[in-house]
């Protein structure tokens, strides 16, 4: 279930009684709870004890302006990490300075009975989706993930997920630095990103688990040609990112902190594909189950490969088909 699900509380501040009782009904009506006060006296307890998904501000609340209003519930430790949509009449809209008032929305009165509970479920599922993406590369994060996994697996359709992951990327981290490795994510993320979508077209799907791993989907027809791809392009560009002498290498030269030399080689692929093919996969946990399997026959090989599940049953002795 997603936060927007589980909390359907709003925090409206109005100082008209009328269009209060108005608002509450229309949001209600959607499944809202409503809180409504007057912004110089909230019951602040009450709110941090159960606290409002979001805050609808009208203009003139309390006698403030739309800028004064949106300042002042931003600069509250509490409410300023609300989502803020504010009601301005229309007269007044092209009078503010939007990019800096610091609201998420803003609806214009006067305005439909429906659209301000429209409005409030867009602005939540913004909200839903911009706090799971992943910071650095935008990619979609495990919620998403686990939406878009659950639903293939819903749709009885054949399909392949698979979990990417670099090799060798916390060596390249610790000899030149975290901004250098999050290059390589960055980079990463658009090989990923653009050989999906010319491959799958609106088929495929691309997420960012964290750090070094990522998961992109397919249709299964599509999964050999996406990894090949996938492989050629970042061994290609990836010893651009290394200084010329261990480029030439091939390897970095590094100490572990017990004084002993270690040689880590140029970072690589290692990715772990799960499909349907073959066998029924009625739960998310089976997908992860099996990639993590999977990953560890990848990384026991040198370079970049895949590693393809062909087995058509749990047993431990099921032969996985591998492909590099």
């Amino acid at each position: 279930m997603s936060g927007s699900e589980q909390n359907r509380r709003i925090l409206l501040l109005h100082s008209d009684p009328l269009e209060i009782e108005r608002l509450t009904a229309g949001l209600n009506r959607s499944g809202f709870t409503v809180v409504a006060a007057d912004a110089g006296r909230l019951a602040m307890h009450e709110l941090v004890h159960d606290p409002p998904c979001l805050v609808l501000a009208a203009e003139g609340t309390h006698g403030r302006s739309a800028d004064t209003l949106a300042r002042d519930l931003r600069a509250d430790p509490f409410l300023g990490r609300l989502p803020l949509i504010m009601l301005v009449r229309d007269i007044r809209v092209n009078d503010l300075d939007w990019a800096t008032l610091g609201v998420d929305d803003y609806i214009a009165v006067p305005y439909r009975p429906d659209e301000v509970p429209q409005r409030v479920r867009l602005c939540l599922s913004r909200l839903e989706r911009s706090l799971d993406a992943n910071p650095l590369t935008r990619l979609p994060g495990n919620s998403t993930i686990l939406h878009e996994t659950t639903a293939r697996i819903e749709s009885r359709q054949p399909f392949a997920l698979a979990y990417l992951d670099i090799d060798n990327f916390k060596s390249f981290n610790d000899r030149y630095g975290y901004a250098r490795g999050d290059e390589v994510l960055v980079v990463t993320c658009r090989i990923l990103t653009t050989v999906v979508s010319e491959l799958t077209g609106t088929d495929g799907f691309v997420g960012h688990v964290g750090g070094d791993d990522f998961v992109f989907m397919s249709a299964p027809s599509s999964i050999d040609a996406i990894c090949q791809t996938l492989i050629k392009r970042f061994d290609l560009v990836i010893p651009d990112f290394y200084d010329p002498e261990d480029r030439q290498a091939g390897f970095i030269d590094s100490v572990d902190r017990r004084g002993n030399h270690e040689r880590f080689p140029i970072m690589s692929l290692s990715i772990a594909v799960v499909t349907n093919e073959h066998r029924v996969i009625s739960h998310p946990g089976d997908v992860s189950k099996i990639a993590s399997e999977l990953k560890k026959v990848a990384k026991s090989r040198p370079g970049s490969v895949y590693v393809k599940d062909g087995r058509k049953t749990d047993s431990a002795d099921s032969a996985s088909e591998s492909t590099c």
